[in-house]
């Protein structure tokens, strides 16, 4: 591509300029502050367009640096060509009214852009950084400071890796191995080791539990014994206090099961209740006393005077009452020591019912203790079962880090080849021509420069390489001329402007004159040279070498 014309309509310090150029050589002469580094980068915004910064770089950013000083619109045109046809790109670089147009000259029709406000894969392929690292040359990147080989060094890097000057392989390997320290297992391992040491593999928490469970069913079912024993024993209490059978239902029973004499005393004792007044004996005497009077009564009222009968009928009420009160006696004794033996039945089974009362108890403390230990040993293998829980949650972070930390190797053993095989693709050819240009540049002072597999950049002295950090300012500069010159013949097939803004200023007579000389030999590109040395002109006519010339 070849740049015709341009036309700074509103930009920087100038309003509608127009600026006319040739297809070989084009020295643009000015004095300082002539506007040569607003016109360069002009012609460098008109292919790549403005990116207006944001925050408080905004304030001192390119876009602000080039906004025309008179406060008009910002926007310019520029004519170009490209395999015999004409087009004509204007552009608003205005942040509110930023647009782009590209138009057949030849034809009048608009071009889509591939890229909204970027030429880049409708005119040309080259990006924007491999084209200012390589054919755009500033006056501060041809500086001779006392970092311009470290400066080179990082570039032939950079290039060599990637084939563009600003994406830093050496700091994206550097990155991948800051990276890779976040997928680090130490912490991990050490975690699995402290949860490992916790875990208790020797011990089998199910047989302990059915262990336990057996003993609880052992205990339960001993407990169930002693209340089917005290089901079966029927206490002797008074028919008023129980919600029991009617007397029907016991008649019916009886008429079954005949009872014994002891069982009808029982029944006798039940059915009574409350003692009767005949339990006491003074009231048992009492009415036998009035029996005998009852009879004596009888005997005195009878209309007999024989004194014998009467004595007869006294004598047998006595001998009756003697006769009736000592069966009374006899079944008093007998009851009563039917009640104390019922009452000594009762303590046993009273005392039968504590003893069976604090074994029960003794049972349930069992059973609870069983219960705690239960309850216990299911938390142990709750707590084993979340520790293997979270030592195959450690394993398996372990294993993706591992995966993580894989990749991020190869991606850095990826760069590393890559790096190799592109140095191995064009090394020798960017050494021969780095090397060609060096030795014109220098008068053959320095005939052979090597990039050595260390990408550091080497020039032969004598027999013996040395390192640039030896050389003069004046000659590095002229080597890193060399070097963007010969990394764009082997990067960039398109033909590109060359573009040089004030490289010159330290150059001595002879140095310049080589310079100039070197790049006579690459009329098969635009070359566009801004300078303030009115006497570049002049060698470049010295040499034979057409060019055009025009001044700001």
């Amino acid at each position: 591509m070849r740049v015709d014309k341009l036309h700074l309509q509103d930009f920087g310090q100038f309003h509608d300029k127009d600026i006319t150029l040739a297809p070989g050589i084009n020295v643009i002469y000015g004095a300082n502050e002539a506007g040569k580094s607003t016109t360069k980068d002009f012609i460098v915004d008109m292919m790549y367009g403005i990116d207006k910064s944001r925050g408080i770089g905004a304030r001192f950013d390119h876009y602000e640096q080039r906004k025309p000083i008179n406060g008009s619109a910002f926007s310019g045109a520029m004519e170009v060509s490209l395999d015999g046809n004409s087009y004509l790109v204007e552009r608003n670089f205005s942040r509110a009214e930023k647009k782009t147009t590209l138009r057949d000259l030849n034809t009048g029709r608009e071009i889509p852009l591939q890229e909204s406000n970027d030429l880049t894969g409708t005119l040309f392929n080259t990006d924007k950084s491999t084209y200012l690292n390589t054919l755009c040359i500033g006056e501060m990147d041809a500086s001779t400071d006392k970092d311009i080989a470290d400066k080179l060094n990082n570039y032939i890097v950079n290039m060599a890796s990637t084939r563009a000057g600003d994406i830093d392989a050496v700091n994206a390997i550097m990155e991948l191995k800051n990276k890779k320290k976040e997928f680090s297992n130490k912490e991990l391992e050490l975690k699995e080791q402290e949860l490992t040491a916790k875990l208790t593999l020797d011990r089998d928490f199910d047989a302990e539990l059915a262990t336990l469970k057996e003993e609880y069913a052992k205990i339960e079912a001993s407990m169930g014994g002693i209340k089917a024993e005290q089901l079966q024993f029927t206490p002797i209490k008074n028919s008023n206090s129980e919600a029991a059978v009617t007397e029907e239902e016991l008649e019916q029973k009886e008429e079954e099961i005949p009872l014994t004499q002891r069982e009808r005393d029982i029944k006798m004792l039940q059915n009574m209740g409350k003692r009767s007044i005949l339990d006491n004996p003074m009231i048992i005497l009492a009415m036998g006393i009035l029996v005998i009077a009852l009879f004596v009564l009888i005997a005195y009222a009878l209309p007999i005077n024989i004194s014998a009968i009467k004595l007869a009928v006294i004598g047998m009420g006595v001998l009756l009452v003697a006769l009736t009160l000592m069966q009374v006696f006899v079944r008093r004794a007998q009851l009563y020591q039917l009640m104390e033996e019922l009452e000594i039945e009762q303590g046993f089974e009273e005392a039968k019912n504590t003893m069976d009362a604090d074994a029960q108890r003794q049972i349930v403390a069992q059973l609870s203790e069983l219960r705690v230990k239960e309850q216990n040993l299911m938390k142990e293998r709750s707590e084993q079962e979340q520790m293997f829980l979270e030592i195959n949650k450690v394993k398996e972070q372990m294993h993706a880090n591992a995966v993580e930390s894989a990749a991020l190797d190869l991606a850095i053993k990826t760069i590393q080849d890559l790096s190799e095989e592109i140095y191995d693709s064009f090394g020798s050819v960017l050494n021969e021509q780095v090397s060609e240009i060096v030795s014109r540049i220098t008068n053959n002072k320095y005939s052979e420069v090597k990039i050595d597999d260390q990408l550091r950049v080497m020039v032969k002295s004598g027999s013996s390489f040395i390192n640039m950090d030896y050389l003069s300012m004046g000659t590095v500069a002229q080597i890193y001329l060399a070097l963007r010159l010969s990394i764009a013949n082997v990067l960039i097939n398109e033909e590109l402007p060359i573009i040089m803004d004030d490289i010159f200023a330290t150059y001595d007579y002879q140095r310049l004159y080589e310079t100039l000389s070197c790049l006579g030999e690459y009329l098969n590109r635009q070359i566009i040279i801004f300078t303030t040395n009115p006497g570049v002109q002049d060698m470049f006519g010295q040499l034979g070498i057409q060019s055009n010339y025009i001044s700001l």
